[in-house]
């Protein structure tokens, strides 16, 4: 989380602080009464104890405008927000871009098995695998629920080829680490192919993904079903 808010907070409140001991030491010079110096400094007190006070509660609103508490990645609101900027900057490059709909396969049975603490912590490490996978500017947010949003400025075909295998060895190692298996379902749209809006785009995304999801449920029961 970010500190500016309370850094700069502070920064004022010192400043402040300062000015009211610079009034003590006149006043006292001054032979004003002990009273009056008192209640400078505990002025002085109250501006640093309030500015650190505004300054965390700033930073605190702010990062809860723009990432997701459980998983320390962009909340859907800020995806929002932000879209149309990047896609001003795309049109005016004349440049491809991305987006990428990742659903976590079969997560209710890590909540239902090990509680939803437990599966937050999962969610958070594969927050932090995806985010490991840019290496071109990628923005990795919570989509909602366990579904993640991956946006691609410029990503072509081959780009997103490399990007969805390094986003399954990611998962494998987790799953490694965590004795769980882990993987996701993942759909992507380009723009402007597929979409010129954020909406057009997820929606395509989304209809790609439910398909690699049913391709991967189908391919789990053909063992089972060719065994019976």
């Amino acid at each position: 989380m970010s500190h500016h808010g309370r850094n700069t907070a502070l920064a004022i409140a010192t400043g402040l602080t300062a000015a009211a001991g610079g009034l003590s030491v006149l006043a006292s010079h001054a032979h004003m009464l002990l009273p009056v110096v008192i209640g400078v400094s505990a002025f002085a007190t109250a501006i640093f104890s309030f500015g650190l006070f505004l300054g965390t509660k700033y930073d605190r609103l702010k990062f809860e405008a723009t990432m997701d508490s459980v998983t320390d990645v962009y909340n859907r609101r800020f995806i929002e927000a932000n879209f149309k900027m990047l896609l001003r900057q795309a049109e005016r490059k004349r440049k491809r871009m991305t987006v990428m709909m990742l659903d976590v396969n079969d997560f209710k049975e890590v909540n239902d098995r090990y509680g939803h603490m437990q599966g937050d912590k999962v969610l958070a490490a594969i927050a932090e695998g995806l985010k490991q996978c840019g290496d071109r500017g990628e923005i990795t947010g919570r989509w909602g629920g366990d579904e993640f949003i991956m946006i691609c400025p410029y990503a072509d075909e081959k780009h997103v080829e490399r990007l969805l295998n390094q986003i399954h060895e990611q998962l494998q190692s987790i799953s490694l680490k965590t004795s769980l298996r882990l993987s996701v379902s993942v759909g992507h749209a380009a723009y402007p192919e597929h979409g010129t809006d954020l909406c057009q785009l997820t929606q395509s995304a989304d209809k790609r993904m439910y398909a690699d999801k049913y391709l991967r449920k189908k391919q789990a029961t053909e063992p089972t079903a060719l065994q019976a």
